[in-house]
This record gives C-alpha cells, structure tokens and sequence, in this order.
C-alpha cells in the first residue's frame, strides 16, 4: 500500500466534518490558482484542490501543469498531474 492509498484509508474513517476540516486546511497549501492552466474562469468558481475535487468546470487550456511542485502532492502521496483536465488522483489511478 503506498502513501496515497494509506491517506484515502484514514481519510475514509474520518468523520465528513474531519474530512471537510482537512480540505480546508489542506486548500492553502494549493497552488493550483498559480498554475498556467488554470484561468479567470476557474478563479471566478473559486476552483481548487482538482486533485481531491477532480476536473474543473471550466473550459481549460493545457499549458503546463505545477502539480509536482505542490506541496499536497508529497503530503497525500500523489504521482498524477493535471487533475483540473483528467480528474482527481482516484480516477487517475482507475479507483473511482
């Protein structure tokens, strides 16, 4: 079992209000409103954390994707990228 999926399991036995709790803490760490992907339109829904939430409503642009440098990616184990167009790190992995 790797890190990401240790940190869905303890996730998965939180409370939803712990769980809520954690996403809040964990969206200031996000970086997704400084990637070149993402757009005024994205800003406009206040989009963030695509890796948890998954695909933007949004129509976006590929341009380059800053995920790898995020410092939730470490924290939560992920190994994907570009979660705003092909979803949360789950759907990426085929788990969802």
């Amino acid at each position: 079992m790797d890190r990401f999926e240790e940190m869905m399991k303890k996730m998965m036995a939180m409370t939803e209000a712990d769980r809520s709790a954690m996403m809040k803490k964990n969206r200031v760490l996000c970086t997704c409103g400084s990637c070149p992907t993402y757009n005024a339109c994205a800003k406009k829904e206040n989009e963030a954390m695509f890796c948890a939430t998954g695909r933007s409503a949004c129509t976006l642009t590929k341009k380059a994707c800053i995920c790898p440098g995020c410092p939730i990616t470490p924290m939560l184990g992920l190994k994907h990228g570009y979660y705003c167009l092909d979803g949360t790190e789950m759907e990426q992995r085929g788990m969802k």
